[in-house]
């Protein structure tokens, strides 16, 4: 039986992983990738590392794997853009990461069209997506306005670079997943949308030729290798078991939380969430309805630079069960994402002016489980929901996963295999097969009665309403 080799490009890593024809994991080779914050609005990544580092743990591991490879799939972090020279491939920018906020004071001119905005793309007005730093890379940068008078400028989203140097030809693509985080991309009929263009003042013949996530791309540079999937990493996690039930909705819980609930059709109603591409292969198209939460393992980040705790994760679990009643934190670490979308306030905690600092840390977490259970409202107003699937770091926090449990109402089920990217591509790449390896329950939350739960979550929607209405 042949491999599929997966290429997972993240924030922080590359890997390359090899997974059987059901979804066993062979092998990984794995490389890290630096991150440069210049300042809380300026964040960047080095081109030309992320590509070394792909071919590195590329060619690491094909080599020490002898075995017949099927097909490829590459899976890319989102919103991280770009711009370099078709002739000769060389980077003219910096990688712009989905950090990166550079472009926030420029996209205030929009805001009276934000409306058509959300309606076309399915995403908020916000500097994390591609078309601000797009507009940004246009008009502060020599070399690709010299490109761009020249008519060898290409730009796009990172994952385009990446195919333009993965494989042969070095063809100018996009996938529907990545395309769509732009904010210049219809999610109706799949292609760049030309009143955003004009909007944006981007001139769409230099963008990515957008093509379904499950497509015949090409082959590996110097292989015989096929690609035939290519996505959005948090849009290849939803699948790391295959086909998601109907009832189910799939929460990945890492220094952001992500909620994704696939639907067969775009939602009429506004929710306050984010709309987007699931999988598509040309034929058809599976959408996602996802709910984010900006300060997950980024709040105790913040955390730890108040309070510094040696082992914290070995004792937030005691911490859950010892304190019954902490203060309220008001979670606006990175700013409050869906469905609110505001981020010009600073986190502050409610109910005791001095706490101890276990108390503090309980607090953040239930703020991640109350901010949760705000963006499953949302969720199930769209589609009848019975169970979640959590996981990520954090999901490893029982505390965190039973009261979650108890607010929501939901069966909630953790597993132990965390990794969810690489599987959910590896899926894609082998055209979604039906026989494929679920991995083992490490444990399930059954919902139980919390009453005074329930009512600090009344008060934490309270005062984030209060907040978002100054």
């Amino acid at each position: 039986m042949q491999s599929t080799l997966v290429i997972d490009q993240g924030t922080h890593a590359s890997r390359a992983v090899l997974y059987s024809a059901v979804g066993e994991l062979i092998d990984q080779v794995e490389a890290p990738i630096d991150l440069v914050r210049i300042d809380h609005e300026q964040v960047e990544q080095d081109p030309q590392q992320i590509l070394e580092s792909i071919q590195y743990v590329t060619a690491t591991l094909l080599a020490r794997n002898q075995m017949p490879v099927g097909q490829a799939a590459l899976a890319t972090q989102r919103s991280t853009v770009l711009a370099w020279d078709k002739n000769s491939g060389q980077a003219l920018s910096p990688a712009l990461s989905w950090q990166d906020r550079r472009a926030s004071d420029d996209l205030m001119q929009f805001r009276s069209a934000e409306a058509d905005i959300n309606r076309i793309t399915g995403l908020p007005l916000s500097p994390h997506y591609g078309a601000g730093k797009l507009r940004w890379l246009l008009r502060s940068n020599d070399e690709i306005q010299c490109a761009l008078k020249h008519g060898s400028l290409c730009f796009g989203p990172l994952v385009s670079y990446i195919l333009y140097h993965l494989l042969s030809g070095a063809p100018h693509l996009v996938d529907h997943s990545n395309a769509h985080r732009t904010l210049l991309f219809d999610i109706a009929t799949l292609s760049w949308s030309k009143p955003l263009l004009k909007l944006f003042d981007i001139p769409g013949g230099y963008l990515p030729h957008p093509q379904p996530i499950q497509s015949e791309w090409g082959k590996l540079k110097g292989s015989a290798i096929p690609l035939t999937a290519v996505c959005g990493d948090q849009n290849a996690a939803l699948f790391s078991q295959g086909e998601v039930p109907e009832d189910t909705a799939v929460v990945n819980l890492g220094t952001g939380a992500f909620i994704l609930m696939p639907v067969n059709a775009m939602a009429s109603q506004s929710t306050g969430l984010l709309q987007g591409v699931a999988k598509s292969d040309g034929e058809s198209c599976l959408y996602l309805i996802e709910g984010t939460v900006n300060g997950a393992g980024a709040a105790l980040t913040w955390a730890q630079q108040q309070w510094p705790v040696d082992d914290l994760f070995g004792r937030l679990d005691d911490w859950l069960v010892q304190t019954p009643s902490p203060p309220l934190f008001i979670n606006t670490v990175g700013g409050l994402g869906s469905p609110w979308w505001k981020s010009d306030c600073a986190p502050y905690f409610i109910d005791q002016p001095v706490a101890s600092t276990e108390s503090y840390y309980v607090s953040i977490i239930e703020s991640i489980v109350f901010m949760l259970q705000c963006n499953l409202e949302r969720l199930q107003q769209i589609k009848h929901l019975t169970t979640l699937h959590l996981g990520g770091g954090l999901s490893r926090l029982d505390g965190l996963c039973q009261r979650l449990a108890d607010l929501s109402g939901l069966q909630v089920i953790r597993f132990k295999e965390l990794e969810s990217t690489a599987k959910g591509a590896a899926w894609l790449a082998m055209g979604c097969p039906e026989q494929w390896l679920k991995p083992a329950i490490d444990r399930s939350f059954t919902p139980d009665k919390n009453d005074a739960l329930q009512k600090r979550y009344e008060r934490f929607s309270n005062e984030i309403k209060t907040l978002c209405d100054r």
